[in-house]
């Protein structure tokens, strides 16, 4: 989820809030809308080289109701769900979302890496020591 969520530091009830609702359209796209391939097995290249084979992309759901283990009304409810689904408005509210996160995550976690990074230089406030060793 940091693909769409990204690195930042989430740490209030609001980026919470925002953070949920993102979760959700990310699940309805991914599980809904985006056909995926799956590895089915191995084979061999005309040189001889092996290689993976994957079957046609489908998406999760599609997986699912080609199982055969949901009920008619389980079906049902799904393909309606899916149908009610809009991948452009999803995509818009995804990015609209993110924008909302980055607001305010954005400073609190650029001063946390900045932080933790060590001074190349020294602390020239607290001055320089200097050693005065007289010949004799």
């Amino acid at each position: 989820m940091r693909r769409y969520g990204f690195y930042y530091r989430y740490d209030t009830d609001e980026e919470r809030a925002v953070l949920n609702r993102l979760w959700h359209l990310v699940n309805d796209r991914l599980n809904y809308l985006t056909p995926t391939i799956k590895p089915i097995g191995y084979g061999c290249s005309r040189d001889g080289q092996r290689r993976r084979l994957y079957d046609k992309p489908m998406t999760p759901l599609d997986r699912l109701l080609a199982a055969g283990v949901l009920s008619a009304a389980q079906k049902s409810e799904l393909l309606t769900y899916r149908h009610s689904l809009n991948p452009a408005a999803i995509a818009r509210q995804i990015a609209d979302l993110q924008a909302a996160l980055l607001r305010p995550a954005k400073d609190k976690t650029e001063q946390l890496y900045l932080a933790s990074i060590p001074a190349a230089l020294p602390d020239v406030r607290s001055g320089i020591r200097t050693t005065n060793k007289t010949a004799s």
